[in-house]
């Protein structure tokens, strides 16, 4: 599962502020790194989780998914817990829960506990995915906010490729998997354990200490950050001018018909994110490719290098072709690649030893899979979440973002639950045909569905969506 990035800001615009604002930067950092460490945990990490807990494929996809299921649950309460505790102490939540938990799976606790430590994993990413980039936009500067979004974005991808390394290393170093398993474990625990104690020193966010009237200490808060009286007054004029607009907000939006217009695109657009294979790729990746008889390097670290490299086009590319160009490419470069992906399986067949399967194939197969991740490393994975954040009216956003990354989730489930038992039941090709049928299906949705929002202002937008109701 992947964040949105936002909009590229020059830097050179920006100002020398505090150094609080830096720390705050740096902390978010860490939530964002978080969440790639546990997205990305189980592509190396599954070979040695089976052999300790001796599973099968179904019970290793059951394992998988719980980070999903828990991030549903997450994503559904975060919002909750943002208004009524606050960002800080929900981002010190996000990492008591993710220290807690990993340090526990460390301990290799029985099955049944091991699994509840993954979906509170997955309820920490949840809680994290939704309130760190919220206390960024409402707390880090406009000049460069964009840049820190930016970040959180990057560091998911970072985190991700960190942990496939690490899970490498410590595989191939020891040997024995009760002793490497808690180790992968714990390096996680080290980063959440950062993060935890880090978040006591944040201050917290001025847009929600306004919104619970508190408003001297929200003073207080953005002298830290600011460096002048006439930013700080400016600041404060646009939170009072966005509480205005936003304090008779309530679930009876959801039922509005130009609501439900673009909550319609939004959910299916997230849909559309996950049926077209990214999970089953970044999470089995190294499983596929063994498949194919590929165990080295390359195998092992393609999909992460290749996600994290790709992610930083997007930025740029999606202010100068626009959202639909992105999403038309991304999902052709991904149609074509999963046909050519399941041809290679089609013609290697249900081989008993995947050894035999020759050079040519194998290179074939590693070609269309890094292919296929730079196709959705410049388009589905930063886009959908774009356009997500565009299209939604600002008295309705938080609900509809809301609405929208918990559909992500649960499908992000399916994906990560199901995968590998489908290729096992009907073999290995017919699973990429069917991310080629839906890769195929979304060119078609955004084509009759989806609104090019590239040059037009929030304002706009929502005016013309509001006068279509």
């Amino acid at each position: 599962m992947s964040l949105p990035a936002s909009e590229n800001i020059d830097m050179a615009e920006s100002r020398c502020y505090n150094i609080t604002v830096y720390y705050i930067c740096l902390v978010a950092a860490l939530g964002g790194l978080l969440f790639g460490l546990d997205q990305g945990f189980i592509a190396n990490s599954l070979d040695t989780i089976r052999d300790v807990y001796h599973l099968d494929i179904a019970g290793g996809g059951k394992y998988s998914a719980m980070l999903a299921t828990g991030g549903v649950i997450g994503a559904a309460l975060s919002g909750v817990f943002a208004r009524v505790f606050g960002r800080k102490k929900s981002l010190m939540l996000a990492g008591f829960i993710f220290s807690l938990a990993s340090l526990f799976s460390a301990f290799l606790p029985s099955l049944v506990m091991l699994n509840a430590c993954r979906f509170f994993l997955g309820f920490g990413v949840g809680v994290s995915s939704f309130v760190v980039p919220l206390y960024l936009s409402e707390t880090t500067p406009a000049a460069i906010r964009g840049s820190m979004g930016t970040l959180f974005q990057l560091m998911i991808t970072i985190g991700i490729l960190l942990i496939s390394i690490t899970n490498v290393f410590i595989a191939r170093t020891f040997i024995t998997p009760t002793v490497a398993l808690p180790l992968m474990f714990l390096v996680i625990t080290l980063f959440a354990i950062l993060m935890f104690i880090g978040s006591f020193m944040l201050p917290e966010s001025p847009r929600w200490l306004m919104l619970k009237g508190k408003k001297s200490e929200a003073l207080n808060t953005l002298k830290r950050i600011f460096g002048s009286q006439d930013e700080i007054d400016t600041e404060v004029k646009e939170i009072e001018a966005t509480l205005s607009a936003t304090k008779k907000v309530g679930i009876s939006v959801v039922f509005k018909g130009y609501f439900l217009k673009v909550l319609f695109i939004g959910v299916f657009l997230q849909i559309f994110q996950q049926l077209v294979g990214i999970n089953a790729i970044i999470y089995y990746a190294p499983t596929i490719f063994g498949y194919a008889g590929m165990q080295g390097i390359v195998a092992l670290l393609a999909v992460p290098v290749v996600n994290m490299i790709f992610t930083l086009p997007a930025i740029r590319l999606v202010e100068k072709w626009g959202r639909k160009k992105l999403l038309y490419v991304g999902a052709v470069f991904m149609l074509i690649t999963m046909l050519a992906a399941g041809l290679v399986f089609q013609h290697i067949g249900n081989v008993a030893d995947a050894a035999v399967v020759s050079d040519g194939s194998k290179m074939v197969l590693l070609a269309t899979v890094i292919i296929y991740i730079f196709g959705f490393a410049v388009s589905w994975g930063p886009v959908v979440w774009i356009v997500c954040s565009e299209i939604f009216p600002l008295k309705g956003r938080e609900i509809g973002m809301t609405i929208t990354t918990i559909v992500n989730w649960t499908f992000a489930g399916i994906l990560m639950r199901y995968a590998l038992s489908f290729m096992e039941v009907f073999g290995k090709a017919p699973l990429f045909y069917v991310f080629a049928l839906f890769c195929m299906i979304a060119i078609i949705f955004v084509a009759l569905f989806v609104p090019e929002t590239k040059g037009v202002t929030l304002e706009q937008l929502e005016s013309r969506l509001t006068a279509k109701k």
